[in-house]
C-alpha cells in the first residue's frame, strides 16, 4: 500500500510539473514579439486578397471544423444508443473529433492562382518546418500531453480489476488473506485506457503530419502574397497545437474524474466507511485526482479558446479586393 500511495503521489506531482511548466510556456509564447501576427504587418495595407492564401486557409480550417463538428455528433449519439459501452465512446469522441480535424488539414491544399500581370514571380530557397511558424517549445506541447497521458493509463491498468462481466474497469481492494472487500467501477482501466491510447497515438501521428503539410505547402509565387503566406502558416500551427492538446486534455479530464471517484468508493466501500478512515489511502488518493482533473480542465478550456482565437483571427482583417 505505501508503493502505491508512493507512485500516485509521484504521478500527480509529474503532472503538476508539467501543467506549470505548460503555463508558463504558454505565457511566454503569447509574448514572443517574432511570433505576434498582426493586421500591422501588411503595412498600409490592412486587408486579406479574397484569392490570396489567407482566403484558402480560412475554407480549409471551415471543413475542419464541420468533419470535427460532424464526428462529436455522431459520437454522442453512438453513446446514447450503445449504453451497455458504459461511456466507452464518449470518452473516445474527443479525440476522434481532433482526429478528423488533423486529417482534413493534413489533405493538399489547392494552389493560389496567380493573378494575370503579377510581374515577376519568386520562389524562397529557405527550408520551411514546423519550428519555423512556431518555437520549439510550443510544438512539443501536444507530445507532451501525449506522453504524460499514456503514461498515466498505463497506471491505471496496472491498478485495475475485472469487473462482474470480466472487463478490466473496475479497482477493488483486498485483505491481507488475498480476499476482496470492495470493489468500485467504472474505472479506467485496460477496457478504457487501451482505446483511449490508440486514439491518442492516432492523435499525435494526424497533428505532426497536419504541421508537416502546414509547414511544406507551395507558397504562391506571386511576392505580394508573402506576407499572407506567413500569417496563415503561425495561424494554423498554433490552431494544430492548440486544439489537440486541448483535445488529449478534454478526456484526460475524464480519466481523471472518473478513477478519483472509483477510488473514492473503493477507499470507503461505496460510502460505508469515513473517508477518514485510518488504514486506507483511498480516498486520499481519489480526491486528490479529482482535484487535479478540475485543474486541468482550465487548462484544456485555455487551450481551446486559444485554438478558436487563432481561427477568428484569419477574419480578424476585412477582405480587400483581389491584388492585382
Amino acid at each position: 500500500m505505501i508503493v502505491a500511495m508512493l507512485i500516485w503521489l509521484l504521478m500527480l506531482v509529474l503532472t503538476i510539473t508539467v501543467l506549470v511548466l505548460v503555463i508558463r510556456a504558454l505565457l511566454r509564447m503569447n509574448h514572443e514579439p517574432t511570433l505576434s501576427i498582426g493586421v500591422e504587418q501588411f503595412g498600409g495595407d490592412a486587408r486579406f486578397s479574397v484569392d490570396g492564401p489567407v482566403s484558402v486557409a480560412r475554407h480549409r480550417v471551415l471543413i475542419a471544423l464541420f468533419a470535427g463538428a460532424a464526428v462529436l455528433i455522431v459520437g454522442v449519439i453512438i453513446n446514447a444508443v450503445l449504453s451497455q459501452s458504459m461511456y466507452l465512446v464518449a470518452a473516445m469522441t474527443p479525440g476522434l473529433a481532433a482526429c478528423a480535424v488533423m486529417i482534413v488539414v493534413s489533405m493538399p491544399l489547392p494552389d493560389v492562382p496567380v493573378r494575370p500581370g503579377s510581374g515577376v514571380r519568386v520562389a524562397s530557397l529557405q527550408s520551411r518546418e514546423p519550428w519555423t511558424y512556431a518555437r520549439r517549445y510550443v510544438l512539443i506541447q501536444p507530445l507532451l500531453a501525449a506522453g504524460l497521458l499514456i503514461a498515466y493509463l498505463c497506471f491505471t491498468m496496472a491498478t485495475a480489476s475485472p469487473d462482474d462481466f470480466g472487463l478490466m474497469r473496475s479497482i477493488s481492494l483486498s485483505n491481507q488473506n488475498g480476499e476482496m472487500i470492495a470493489s468500485s467501477g467504472p474505472y479506467p482501466g485496460a477496457y478504457y485506457a487501451v482505446p483511449l491510447i490508440v486514439v491518442t497515438l492516432i492523435l499525435t501521428g494526424a497533428t505532426c503530419l497536419a504541421l508537416w503539410r502546414i509547414a511544406h505547402v507551395p507558397s504562391s509565387p506571386d511576392p505580394r502574397y508573402a506576407k499572407e503566406d506567413k500569417i496563415w502558416r503561425v495561424l494554423l500551427t498554433r490552431f494544430v497545437v492548440f486544439l489537440s492538446s486541448g483535445a488529449m486534455l478534454a478526456y484526460a479530464v475524464g480519466v481523471l474524474e472518473v478513477a478519483g471517484i472509483a477510488t473514492v468508493r473503493v477507499g470507503t466501500n461505496n460510502g460505508s466507511l469515513s473517508p477518514a478512515y485510518a488504514d486506507d489511502v483511498y480516498p486520499t488518493l481519489g480526491n486528490a485526482q479529482i482535484i487535479m482533473g478540475g485543474v486541468v480542465a482550465v487548462i484544456a478550456c485555455a487551450y481551446l479558446i486559444m485554438a478558436c482565437v487563432c481561427v477568428a483571427r484569419l477574419w480578424t482583417a476585412p477582405n480587400g479586393r483581389a491584388r492585382r
